[in-house]
């Protein structure tokens, strides 16, 4: 403790009789489509706030982000052969790619999205060319990577209208202007749907998503040779690749829905099962945590560990040995997480 204090305590003192306060302040910001090229080209939801700060996997000053741009950790098209990797939706290789911007008009766009939300441009963040400060003898982010959420208003004509988050997800979207769109889908705990990055919005309600799925209006797996249009940045052809299954991904949309209604999500429960199985390592539990496990959409049961752990340790106490064959065949060396208790009354 005293070497934690050490290093992170800060050296500033607070007058003793005085009460120290924080307080908590809405940045109003803007997401586009952009493109991270690290290795591989992935999409990514670029955040523009009116501080001036973007978030681009970390957060840059207008400054930064034109250097982003200039040393290609940011660019505006993506290669004919190469492919788009989308978070929790799925990897495409692509040709025939049609991209509307230049380095030039993207960092004009960001600018112009930032005087639109800061008209007088006060008080924009500054970095120095360093997103990083000191504390104690560690360098720490100035700003921790933001959690992008979107919103509603309840009463928009209110004095004082109250602001309802939600949640949003990645999908393709086949629109009567007969094209498809990588769109986003947002949800609110009152089953209100909104699908954004269209020509014009789309308003559903959550038990009208079975029906989108049905004809296949909304989607996660494209056709070879379909043309993918992603609004304010390009378009493509799509020659292969795969996407998440929609089945999964609409149980991840249901985990999401429960959650923004104070339920437990899957996820929750099979590490609470998971937790209440290595107290108690019974074949009760066992049963209950394969239920737990199985319930989790597919895509996402690599989350119901740590990061180190993945599932790795959840499966070897439902599947047995089977997991550490696995793992060795996988990584070439003995399986580090075999100190699962068995049912003890097995």
């Amino acid at each position: 403790m005293k070497l934690f204090d050490k290093i992170f305590k800060s050296n500033k003192t607070a007058p003793a009789d005085l009460t120290t306060i924080t307080r908590t302040e809405v940045i109003e910001g803007f997401s586009i489509p952009g493109i991270i090229h690290n290795m591989q080209y992935y999409f990514t939801d670029l955040q523009v706030y009116s501080d001036g700060l973007i978030s681009c996997w970390e957060m840059v000053d207008l400054s930064m982000f034109k250097d982003k741009l200039n040393e290609g950790w940011l660019v505006t098209s993506i290669p004919d052969g190469e492919a788009i990797s989308i978070y929790s939706l799925g990897h495409w290789n692509i040709e025939q790619g049609e991209w509307k911007h230049t380095k030039e008009s993207l960092y004009n766009y960001v600018y112009s999205l930032v005087k639109q939300l800061n008209p007088t441009l006060e008080n924009l963040h500054n970095y120095h060319s360093d997103s990083t400060k000191i504390v104690g003898k560690v360098n720490v982010a100035k700003h921790l990577l933001p959690t992008a959420k979107p919103y509603h208003v309840d009463d928009p004509q209110s004095f004082f209208p109250k602001r309802i988050n939600g949640e949003k997800f990645d999908f393709f979207y086949r629109n009567e202007d007969n094209k498809t769109y990588l769109a986003e889908l947002s949800i609110y705990k009152s089953g209100n749907i909104e699908i954004t990055n269209l020509p014009k919005k789309k308003i559903y309600k959550f038990e009208d998503l079975d029906k989108l799925i049905k004809s296949e209006t909304l989607t996660t797996d494209l056709k070879v040779g379909e043309i993918v249009t992603i609004l304010n940045l390009g378009s493509f052809n799509v020659v292969s690749g795969c996407g998440v299954d929609i089945k999964s991904k609409m149980n991840e949309l249901t985990d999401k829905f429960n959650e923004l209604n104070g339920r437990e999500n899957s996820i929750a429960k099979c590490a609470r099962i998971f937790d209440e199985y290595k107290q108690n390592p019974s074949k009760k539990l066992q049963d209950e945590l394969k239920y737990a496990y199985e319930a989790v959409p597919e895509h996402q049961r690599i989350f119901v560990g740590t990061m180190d752990t993945k599932d790795y340790e959840v499966r070897q106490v439902i599947y047995g040995d089977i997991v550490k064959k696995e793992w060795e065949d996988d990584y070439g060396y003995e399986y580090p997480y075999d100190n699962m208790p068995k049912p003890s009354d097995e």
